[in-house]
């Protein structure tokens, strides 16, 4: 088959994954040294609603998944990619066709072979439409995945995929003992089998998920023997675990407590600018907020950066496009809905708002910083325009399945929410989030945002193969979503966690995902 003439960016991208075929290479640059650490206490806000890759809508459980099944490549926060259960892919000159080299000599904890036909099998059930696949928009261009060999497969496109190569970094498609799958079926979500460093040894419902280390695993031994996820839905609960000993790690401490975790010299701090923006959805097709300009007036209502400023102390910044800076394809867009309550009040007058109807609004509790107390701001500032509204709470995993209902079932009107591109590209969010074929159940744009002139720029960004031509079109796809506000766009998050000053060697990522596996402890 005749090569098509690599870009810059793919040669170096091929240049790395060739330095480590035949070698498996950690996150970090520099593989941690000394004697095992027998257990590594992490607590968490939420529990995981399943373990099942292919089913995933939460990062930090996909970031568990990527412990169990290991991913085709890592991503690190640099953004290079590093073979991990593949080593290298070739692209044919059409763009249609990514051949994957499969690592050799790989088992599942189980016991049975990581192969060709297991990665098949894998990506025929994430592209099943009778499967729940909530993220198969990101490998939707995907015709088939073919066999060429045992340990070489070939992915079939519908069209070519600018990003599909670090696409393959994330769980969606992270491969499945297909042993396990014949015999747990779809408990599969609680039973799950890979190929990574860890295993999932116990899960005590609302109480803590224990993995233990794969001693079957393919790459270098981790150092830590055991990772228990302790579930403490209270963030002031885990850093006083975090204080007292009780645990090594504080996932998303209080926003509030931040500055003095940070003056603690017992404990690090990491807060990256990450990819994931935080919003309040706005139904596009059901209730009062079909109006564009009720939707708009929403934005004007709420004071974003005194958000930032009072209530999440500088642990986010406010949007100012509809993805995070860090990202492929973000534009800072010309018009900005600044805080303006007599423009809002406008805009409501000129839709002829009912200010006799309530808008419900919904929130979970304990997924993001401050989740409760960000949505409860907003609903203050919509009251303070004449809007009444009714508030929910809800922990994560009824929010989640509110979230997948379909149209006629949904409930959302008015609602919180945060999405974190799994990836350093705008595609995931502008696609992932805005186009029709993501309104659920198919997939999360829970805002139900469909407009076929927006899905034909999408297309056309996903097959363009140019990088500056590219920008261009997803700046158009930016400015028209802006100008639609199927969001009340609020803030870009940092992804903050809290750790002992003991660990070194903790890899942490833009996209909200961190590494334990090969930390040392003093």
């Amino acid at each position: 088959m005749r090569q098509r003439k690599m870009s810059v960016i793919e040669v170096l991208v091929l240049a790395v994954l060739a330095v480590g075929i035949g070698l498996w290479a950690a996150p970090q640059a520099v593989q941690a040294q000394g004697k095992d650490i027998k257990e590594l206490i992490i607590a968490i806000g939420v529990d995981a609603d399943t373990l099942n890759p292919q089913e995933q809508t939460t990062t930090l459980i996909q970031n568990m998944c990527d412990l169990i099944y290991d991913n085709f490549f890592y991503q690190d926060p640099q953004g290079k990619l590093h073979p991990r259960l593949a080593t290298k892919y070739d692209v044919s000159a059409d763009g249609l066709t990514y051949t994957l080299h499969l690592r050799k000599g790989v088992k599942f904890s189980d016991g049975t072979d990581f192969n060709a036909a297991a990665v098949k099998l894998t990506f025929d059930r994430a592209l099943d439409p009778k499967l729940r696949v909530p993220l198969r928009f990101a490998i939707g261009m995907v015709k088939e995945c073919v066999k060429i060999d045992d340990h070489t497969v070939a992915l079939k496109l519908n069209y070519p995929f600018a990003p599909l190569a670090p696409t393959l970094s994330i769980s969606l498609p992270s491969t499945i003992s297909p042993a396990a799958i014949q015999k747990y079926g779809e408990e599969i979500r609680q039973n799950p089998v890979g190929a990574g460093p860890y295993i999932l040894k116990e899960w005590v419902k609302g109480d803590r998920l224990v993995f233990v280390r794969n001693e079957k695993y393919y790459g270098e031994k981790p150092t830590v023997a055991q990772i228990t996820w302790k579930i403490v839905p209270e963030a002031a609960t885990r850093e006083a675990m975090l204080r007292s000993g009780q645990v090594h790690m504080c996932y998303k401490p209080l926003p509030s407590n931040v500055a003095a975790l940070k003056a603690d010299p017992n404990l690090t701090v990491e807060m990256p600018l990450g990819t994931r923006t935080i919003f309040m959805g706005l139904n596009c097709q059901k209730g009062i907020t079909v109006d564009k300009k009720i939707r708009q007036a929403f934005n004007y209502a709420v004071d974003k950066k005194a958000i930032c400023k009072k209530i999440l102390f500088d642990t986010a910044d406010p949007m100012d496009g509809p993805v995070s800076p860090v990202v492929f394809g973000y534009f800072k867009m010309d018009q900005q809905y600044d805080y303006n309550p007599e423009k809002a009040k406008q805009l409501l007058k000129e839709a002829n708002f009912d200010f006799s109807k309530t808008v419900a609004m919904r929130t979970p509790q304990g997924r993001y910083l401050f989740d409760q107390q960000v949505t409860e701001a907003v609903q203050a500032y919509l009251q303070a325009i004449g809007v009444k509204t009714e508030l929910r709470t809800y922990d994560w995993p009824t929010y989640v399945a509110g979230l997948l209902k379909p149209l006629n079932e949904s409930e959302l009107e008015v609602f919180l929410l945060g999405w974190g591109p799994l990836i350093l590209d705008a595609d995931m969010g502008l696609y992932g989030q805005f186009t029709c074929e993501v309104n659920p159940p198919k997939g999360l744009g829970s805002a139900f945002y469909c407009n076929p002139e927006y899905d034909s720029i999408m297309k056309a960004s996903r097959e363009e193969q140019d990088p500056q031509k590219r920008l261009a079109i997803l700046k158009k796809a930016s400015v028209k979503v802006w100008d639609d506000c199927p969001w009340l766009w609020l803030h870009v998050e940092k992804f903050v966690i809290a750790y002992s000053s003991k660990i070194k060697g903790m890899v942490v990522t833009p996209t909200e995902k961190f590494f334990p596996q090969y930390i040392s402890m003093n």
